[in-house]
């Protein structure tokens, strides 16, 4: 019976976001929907920078190190939440209990894998003289070719 609510309370949560969004992505011809796919094309060609490189788009380390942590912390929280409402109403919510301790165990292997492969990467990657995008100099390629 619980289960059955928490569940109606979280279609109640996410169904209309994403009706929402369904119905936003699809119009209801196709000819509107071309239209509005030339229109964005046609403003990303011109806001285009040719002559400079290009940002990539993508999570600084700072923001990806803070998503992790959140994440984290909301798994836990749910283990956590779940742990009590199984000690206090038992049956069917410790198999809820166990599917969020695997969630937990399994992000935190996937965390600790990606701690070591940066550390890896730290120690094993050597970037050339003259910085990460810049070209070694040529007096120095020349002395190296040179012997």
């Amino acid at each position: 019976m619980v289960l059955f609510i928490l569940a109606i309370i979280w279609l109640a949560v996410l169904l209309p976001p994403y009706l929402q969004n369904r119905s936003e992505k699809r119009p209801a011809d196709s000819i509107s929907s071309f239209q509005r796919q030339l229109s964005v094309l046609e403003r990303r060609s011109t806001s285009v920078n040719v002559t400079g490189p290009v940002r990539p788009v993508g999570m600084t380390r700072t923001e990806a190190r803070k998503r992790r942590r959140d994440v984290l912390f909301t798994l836990l929280g749910a283990a956590s939440i779940t742990l009590a409402m199984a000690l206090f109403m038992g049956g069917p919510v410790w198999g809820l209990q166990i599917l969020c301790d695997a969630l937990v165990a399994g992000y935190v292997f996937l965390l600790v894998q990606t701690q070591q492969r940066e550390a890896e990467r730290v120690t094993k990657v050597r970037y050339l003289p003259g910085g990460r995008t810049g070209a070694p100099e040529p007096a120095l390629l020349l002395r190296r070719s040179g012997s």
